[in-house]
């Protein structure tokens, strides 16, 4: 077995960078951690735990369980592990510290960046590409939907000596938040994944919620380039914000004649899609097994961006065929029930204007077997406090669910203010407040050859919703994508 790199910042370095001081270092000097982690259940063999905490029981605990994980090395704050056995870099304040060791490895990283920002699709293309470049280009990515400040810096950190590219989502909830974040990962490609509406209470507009996605490229290394999707409804206004903003070039992936990476066919079957597309005049044709409408455009810019860090799109397209979704992204389970099974589309920690329209159509292509019933369990459209002015179509969404042809339908928190949505016909079961106001009556409801459909915020905790649906089917359960 091939043993795992070392980190690109050496303990000297980062105690140098972080003005910080090393404990307990092995008396030989070989500590060199594999890997950085802020959040425990993450923690793997090698890694350098990250912990802010301030009470010392808490730090105590919080390293203990790290190390025990296989930790070898944690970064604290001074004073806070006075009695610590293990290899400690203590520090005055444990967030910057790990700014300052973002910057540094960001300046010593002599490889290519990738900064995937958006409203929307931003988890899954960045999953993807990592998934379908690995094993032709060393690739660095934090798999997860983490895309803040500190998970950024992480990201960054992360970065191990044999790493050749390094892609970095890149939340950007306000003005100025995108100039800064690619300060740091200074890229040499921005992808713009998509844009809706999100966060308004902080971009004030969509105009200026463009303006400030696009203040990414102003990041960008000499040289650097933007990728946008084409067939954004809002594409014109992104390219000229970005045009705005650096001089660098766009290239564009879409459906038009016009696109570097162009959208030909798609035809759905058998829970999957045939593909046929041409990334920069290169003609190739290939299954996509996701479900959304949206996931054949979206693998043509994963496909146009692996080829312009120089992967052969010939050895990417069958990585798809073991792609697995992140949970933000949705995902689609088999979980055996009775002498049978239903089909379990998990969307529980993610839901958006956008995202809902996806889902109604998604359904409307799915047919259960066996006398199986679509069942939904959804929130309100969109977290209403945070898009204050935010107008809904609700013939347009009452179309939608129609054609979705919903057998039954849950509901819960402020769904209620959407009822204009709702076709006259829909057998509405249930609204709660929450989603224990469901929870047993949903489990009691599904059966075999049921289509189940779970969209929501993450505040809704329609996640405890999914893992308990999951375990109708214990260890049986098959995770499709």
């Amino acid at each position: 077995m091939t043993k795992p790199a070392p980190l690109l910042l050496t303990p000297a370095e980062m105690q140098l960078v972080t003005g910080g001081r090393w404990r307990h270092l092995p008396a030989d000097g070989g500590l060199r951690p594999t890997g950085i982690n802020f959040f425990l259940p993450r923690v793997k063999p090698g890694d350098l735990f990250f912990c802010n905490e301030t009470d010392e029981t808490a730090v105590r605990r919080f390293v203990e369980k790290a190390f025990h994980r296989g930790a070898v090395a944690a970064l604290v704050r001074q004073g806070t592990l006075d009695n610590s056995r293990y290899a400690v870099l203590e520090v005055a304040d444990p967030n910057k510290a790990l700014q300052d060791m973002a910057l540094a490895s960001s300046l010593k990283f002599d490889g290519t960046r990738v900064l995937v920002t958006g409203s929307h699709g931003k988890t899954a293309f960045k999953t993807q590409l990592h998934h379908l470049i690995r094993e032709q280009i060393p690739v660095s990515a934090y798999l997860g939907s983490a895309n803040k400040k500190i998970p950024v810096y992480r990201a960054l950190v992360d970065i191990v000596t044999d790493t050749r590219v390094v892609v970095v989502e890149v939340a950007v909830p306000g003005r100025g938040v995108g100039e800064e974040r690619a300060f740091f990962v200074r890229p040499d490609y921005c992808v713009i994944t998509g844009i809706a509406p999100e966060h308004l209470s902080s971009h004030k507009s969509m105009d200026r919620l463009i303006r400030n996605k696009a203040g990414v490229v102003r990041g960008l290394r000499p040289g650097g380039c933007c990728l946008l999707p084409a067939d954004d409804p809002h594409f014109a206004a992104l390219a000229h914000a970005v045009r705005e903003a650096a001089a660098c070039e766009i290239f564009s992936f879409g459906s038009t004649a016009e696109c570097d990476g162009r959208l030909l066919a798609a035809d759905f079957n058998g829970h999957r899609w045939r593909v046929r597309a041409e990334i920069l005049g290169e003609p190739i044709e290939y299954d996509l097994p996701l479900l959304e409408r949206y996931a054949p455009l979206t693998s043509v810019g994963v496909l146009l961006q692996a080829r312009l860090l120089g992967a052969d799109l010939a050895r990417c397209v069958p990585a798809y065929g073991d792609y697995r979704n992140y949970r933000s992204s949705g995902k689609l389970y088999r979980v055996p029930c009775g002498s049978g099974s239903f089909l379990l589309y998990d969307q529980s920690v993610r839901a958006e204007l956008k995202g809902f329209e996806s889902m109604f159509e998604l359904m409307s292509r799915l047919r259960p077997e066996g006398g199986g019933r679509k069942i939904v369990v959804m929130s309100e459209f969109f977290d209403i406090a945070d898009n204050p002015g935010v107008e809904v179509d609700y013939e347009r969404m009452r179309a939608a669910m129609e054609q979705a042809g919903i057998d039954i339908l849950y509901t819960i928190g402020d769904f209620k203010q959407h009822g204009e949505a709702l076709p006259p016909a829909v057998n509405w079961r249930l609204h709660g407040a929450g989603t224990e106001d469901i929870f047993e009556d949903v489990l009691a409801t599904v059966r075999a050859d049921d289509m189940v459909f779970l969209r929501a915020d993450p505040p809704a905790g329609l996640d405890r919703l999914a893992d308990a649906l999951r375990a109708v089917g214990g260890d049986a359960v098959e995770c499709l994508y």
